[in-house]
């Protein structure tokens, strides 16, 4: 009976250590200018040249909006190159929102107007007369969850490693003005705290 005991020891204790000694698989895009980071603990000897890559990128925010408090969350951060201009970082922030939060619902930036002294993206929410973005618009809380996570996510409010960014957003449905009762506000120009 011990010698049971002691086999089934040993075996739950080799079992616990090859399964706590497996590497994580690396999570990062391969994509020159837009990295995805999540969280991760490693030690390697590539982390140094990492680090020296990293040097010319910006972090930008990816916001989930809490469906009780309607308050943005930050579910996880890209990096973009700085040295691309305002609109690439936008095309590849709105990339990252489509594919995350939208279900690959295309996301277009149509222009960056300057309005009162202040840089005013236009975005487009496109999808070719299929109404796959209706749904989305649709009900209070779904509406305002929609509205919020497009509104956050574009101004990037919080997050106040985006360097040179928009001042204010305004959105449109296949290139008109959205008139639906619960995205409301993304019919109007929002502007960053």
């Amino acid at each position: 009976m011990t010698r049971k005991l002691i086999l089934a020891t040993v075996l739950m204790l080799s079992i616990t250590m090859v399964s706590c000694t497996t590497k994580p698989k690396d999570t990062t895009n391969s994509n020159s200018n837009t990295t995805v980071e999540q969280n991760k603990d490693s030690n390697s000897s590539s982390d140094t040249s990492k680090e020296e890559a990293k040097v010319n990128k910006i972090k930008l925010s990816i916001y989930n909006i809490d469906e009780n408090s309607l308050e943005p969350n930050e579910s996880s951060t890209i990096e973009v190159n700085e040295s691309l201009s305002l609109e690439d970082k936008l095309k590849e922030l709105s990339k990252t929102v489509s594919e995350k939060k939208f279900d690959k619902l295309p996301i277009e930036v149509k222009s960056i107007d300057t309005v009162n002294g202040k840089k005013v993206a236009t975005i487009n929410l496109a999808d070719s007369g299929t109404n796959k973005w209706v749904p989305k618009f649709q009900g209070s809380t779904g509406g305002a969850v929609t509205s919020n996570t497009l509104i956050e996510n574009f101004l990037q409010s919080n997050n106040k490693s985006r360097g040179e960014w928009i001042d204010g957003v305004k959105f449109l449905y296949n290139n008109e003005a959205i008139e639906y009762d619960h995205v409301s506000d993304l019919s109007t120009v929002k502007y960053r705290n």
